[in-house]
């Protein structure tokens, strides 16, 4: 009786055993397959991206044969306005505070000119046109700074005083409108008993640019 159990007992751990020596060898085998495919799937994609890789190099050769040919015919580089001076019919504004004596009560602060009021004027002038101005022969570009500085006033991080003068290039008749114009910014600084003179000019000189950030070394190159 002994013999007739252990017979079933031994088929199904050979079975068994065979069922695990198959799929031990079935995963071996995908082990061995996967790095394999997946080499020859970089080696494809290698090839690949070399072929692009020496089709743009060919485009860009070519690209730089054209602007070579083409930057024959091209004027230097012009450098921006603001590098150098510049000179033109426009308009010269004088600008000072108050000479009125205050009277009892008035703030002393409306008496005298504030960075905003030289904003405001700045601004104003480049609406109507302006292609250039300076205020106390400091140029004034995109990025120029119009800053309060205890009593005095930054303008490209120089402190001026007034007096102040401002100095803009362009149609004289349009940017003397821009100011003189009702509820603008010389009847607003006039209420106050601000000083302002504006003079139509046949020849304006506005300075260069010569804050932070004004090239004091750099000079146009030569084109090979």
């Amino acid at each position: 009786m002994q013999r007739d159990w252990q017979i079933p007992v031994t088929l199904v751990a050979l079975t068994v055993g065979l069922l695990l020596s198959t799929q031990f060898k079935s995963q071996a085998d995908i082990r061995r397959s996967v790095p394999s495919r997946r080499v020859e799937d970089l080696q494809v994609l290698l090839r690949t991206t070399e072929e692009i890789k020496d089709n743009l190099a060919k485009e860009v050769s070519e690209l730089r044969l054209q602007l070579r040919e083409q930057g024959k015919d091209l004027p230097q580089k012009q450098l921006p306005s603001w590098w150098t001076a510049l000179k033109g019919p426009g308009i010269e504004i004088h600008i000072d505070d108050s000479s009125k004596p205050l009277k009892k009560g008035e703030d002393p602060n409306t008496a005298i000119v504030h960075n905003d009021d030289l904003l405001r004027l700045t601004n104003e002038l480049r609406s109507g046109g302006s292609e250039a101005i300076a205020i106390n022969d400091q140029r004034l570009i995109d990025s120029s700074e119009i800053a309060c500085a205890g009593s005095t006033i930054l303008v490209n991080r120089s402190r001026i005083i007034p007096p102040f003068v401002v100095r803009a290039i362009g149609d004289q008749d349009t940017l003397d409108a821009a100011l003189r114009m009702r509820g603008g910014i010389v009847d607003y600084l006039q209420f106050y008993g601000i000083q302002v003179t504006i003079s139509k000019k046949a020849e304006v000189v506005v300075p260069m640019y010569r804050g932070g950030n004004a090239l004091k070394l750099a000079k146009p190159a030569d084109r090979p």
